[in-house]
């Protein structure tokens, strides 16, 4: 199989220290693999054009310029589940079809969702916190008040792969479990055994947890917002295993957490990735006594396992097999004719 292959990672830790091997292994000793962290403008011409197709990560832009110069390409992937990196308008106009690897790593996005849910609802790190600080004392009732898990609801918002993995753990360990989501067939959550909601805003404030899997869409980008946030009960946990983008911005997340002085937040994600530098982002990392405990981030690494690596760098490969095999590619996130 001859054919010209570009992984575009951008400027963010690489998924191939050791190379493309796992590419190479499934598209045949026959392919041309070029691995770039971020291509200059100057560049585009000849790195581009020569394409058969290319493999992109999420969180730098593959541009309508970019795509103008791909005169052989038939495929574009997505890395990853995210995809709004990706001008699809364009390669729409030129028929190249845009996929992205949604079904790689939900279980450890999902363990990460409820790690986070437990350690803010158990509050794990409240001793951690007090350690750090010098505060610590051996006594039960700084945790006070904590409700008893199956006194509790969790509200999941998208109930798509990773959410349906979080809403069946939740429910597993006692939490009473809701979800909304505006694009599933009515009836799913009696399959499943769910409370459901048609109407997000009815569902925030009857939660105590609020955890969001939706994907970043025009819908969905800047959906945490004051709004969303003067919703939430007062002592709640928002969870966003998701996108950066669908918060509003960092700023919303340090007036909520300055407002509002028992509510709680764990993301794997932020507005602007790597983060710049930000008032919240200094009191978390010097432990701010206005903050304590009530901030969990993690640097976009819920989806990590040694086995999720792999496998979301095989299902890429995977799909750009099939296009070279002759068959329709599959998930398919344009208009591209196929």
């Amino acid at each position: 199989m001859n054919m010209k292959v570009a992984i575009i990672e951008g400027k963010r830790p690489t998924l191939m220290p050791e190379g493309p091997a796992i590419e190479r292994a499934i598209l045949g000793k026959h392919a041309h693999i070029k691995n770039f962290g971020v291509v200059k403008r100057e560049d585009y011409k000849e790195a581009l054009e020569d394409l058969d197709a290319v493999i992109t990560r999420p969180g730098t832009a593959f541009s309508r310029e970019m795509i103008s110069h791909l005169k052989k390409a038939k495929v574009i992937v997505s890395i990853g589940v995210g995809y709004d990196h990706i001008d699809l308008e364009a390669a729409a106009e030129k028929n190249i079809p845009v996929c992205n690897v949604p079904d790689y790593g939900t279980e450890e996005v999902a363990d990460t969702a409820l790690a986070a849910i437990l350690a803010h609802h158990r509050k794990i790190f409240l001793f951690n916190h007090l350690a750090a600080t010098g505060g610590m004392e051996w006594d039960w009732r700084i945790h006070a008040p904590i409700p008893r898990t199956r006194c509790a609801q969790a509200g999941i918002i998208g109930l798509g792969r990773i959410g349906t993995a979080v809403a069946l753990r939740l429910k597993a360990i006692g939490f009473k479990t809701a979800f909304y989501d505006p694009y599933l067939p009515r009836g799913i959550e009696k399959s499943l055994g769910l409370s459901r909601y048609h109407d997000m805003m009815k569902l925030i404030p009857e939660s105590d947890v609020v955890s969001i899997h939706a994907p970043l869409t025009s819908e969905t980008a800047g959906m945490v917002n004051g709004k969303f946030l003067g919703a939430m009960r007062p002592a709640s946990i928002l969870v966003n295993t998701a996108r950066g983008g669908i918060f509003k911005s960092a700023d919303i997340l340090f007036n909520y957490l300055k407002l509002r002085k028992h509510a709680r937040v764990a993301t794997d994600v932020w507005p602007d990735e790597p983060p710049a530098d930000h008032p919240l982002l200094r009191s978390w990392r010097k432990q701010e006594a206005w903050l304590g405990d009530r901030l969990i981030i993690t640097p976009h690494s819920a989806f990590y396992s040694n086995e999720s690596v792999k496998e979301i760098r095989a299902f890429a490969a995977e799909i750009i097999k099939t296009v070279f095999s002759g068959d329709k590619p599959y998930n398919l996130v344009n208009k591209a004719e196929v």
